[in-house]
């Protein structure tokens, strides 16, 4: 029988991370995937954000993910010999003075100057609404997704080590770490929304966010330099291109665009823009988002031979290579995992 340490099931952001990881550790890995309309990582602007803009609070382990994310995609460059990485200001546009004065007041008394600088007066851009300023959050910027999975997956086929087919659970022995005649000392499922159809992990509770964006052009703006933030987010591309986004839908789990949600994001549009635009393209994906908001990674609580590593959700970019990296150690040396991603807090559950 062949074996491996490890068979991952999923190329998405999580499994991508978790694989080079693993491999990086001397570990052999079976990556099984086929990628799917739906899937998030396909669509996602992969946008890394120390900030919650809504209160100007941290987010979550902040301090702790930022620096490894940095650190983390700009070796993966090198590695792959591509680029994907770019840190650019996030420019948060106020919507009311309220707001202006309560960023004030947060990064003098709760050190969010650590992250939050340039406080802009009001109407400084001719192209923006921006009539209670703004300031600006760094570092931040995005992940070009497709860019890296793509870089990623031309690695994984030189390695020998991907098998571009859907997993099929019927050929699957949970209880010895067997597939398709493949023993493994764990089978890993990375396979975003769809964990939600695992039958062994359905139990979790998933809160799958439909998400729908736009690839707009604007003709007399080639590029801002910064992104673009006041309840969706305007993405540079360069050349005249932008990406906007994004909706959040609980109710659908396809990748179909909505005319409700196309509707939303043009009436954001219109409430940041004072140029004149055109729709290039309409897409959505459907993100791994969980109840609390928080990841799943660990063991099944029946079959220790499977485990998960899933639920990054609207912060993947940034949370994604601390928690890989915490998981690969997690996986080779037996460390515990951390308590608010664990697993086990959902034990009564299942």
């Amino acid at each position: 029988m062949k074996s491996v340490d490890y068979i991952i099931v999923g190329q998405g952001l999580a499994g991508t991370l978790l694989a080079h990881d693993l491999i990086e550790k001397k570990q052999s890995v079976l990556i099984i995937d086929k990628p799917h309309a739906a899937m998030a990582s396909k669509v996602a602007a992969g946008l890394f954000n120390p900030v919650g803009v809504k209160r100007c609070i941290r987010s979550w382990m902040a301090d702790d993910f930022l620096p490894v994310a940095i650190e983390r995609y700009k070796f993966l460059e090198k590695k792959l010999g591509s680029t994907f990485f770019n840190i650019n200001p996030i420019f948060r546009l106020f919507p009311n003075e309220a707001n202006r004065k309560q960023w004030q007041v947060k990064c003098s008394n709760e050190r969010m100057n650590d992250f939050i600088s340039d406080f802009e007066p009001p109407n400084s851009y001719s192209f923006l609404k921006d009539e209670f300023g703004g300031a600006s959050i760094y570092p931040a910027g995005n992940l070009e997704v497709v860019k890296f999975l793509d870089a990623s997956r031309l690695f994984f086929k030189s390695e020998n080590c991907l098998l571009e087919e859907k997993f099929n659970f019927k050929l699957l022995e949970a209880h010895v770490g067997v597939y398709k005649g493949v023993q493994a000392k764990k089978i890993i499922f990375c396979e975003g929304f769809r964990a939600i159809y695992n039958p062994h992990f359905k139990y979790l509770p998933f809160s799958p966010t439909k998400g729908e964006i736009l690839t707009i052009r604007i003709p007399k703006l080639e590029k801002f330099e910064k992104i673009v933030s006041k309840g969706v987010y305007i993405l540079p591309l360069g050349d005249h291109l932008y990406r906007v986004g994004a909706t959040f839908n609980h109710l659908e789990q396809d990748e179909l665009v909505t005319t409700e949600g196309i509707a939303y994001l043009h009436d954001k549009i219109k409430q940041i823009l004072e140029e004149e635009y055109d729709v290039v393209s309409e897409k959505a994906g459907v993100r791994p988002t969980t109840r609390d908001r928080k990841p799943f990674l660990g063991e099944h609580p029946k079959h220790k031979k499977l485990a998960i590593f899933n639920g990054l959700g609207t912060r993947g970019v940034i949370q994604g290579p601390y928690l890989s990296a915490h998981f690969t150690t997690f996986l080779t040396t037996s460390e515990k995992l951390l308590k608010d991603a664990d697993i086990q807090r959902y034990k009564g559950l299942f």
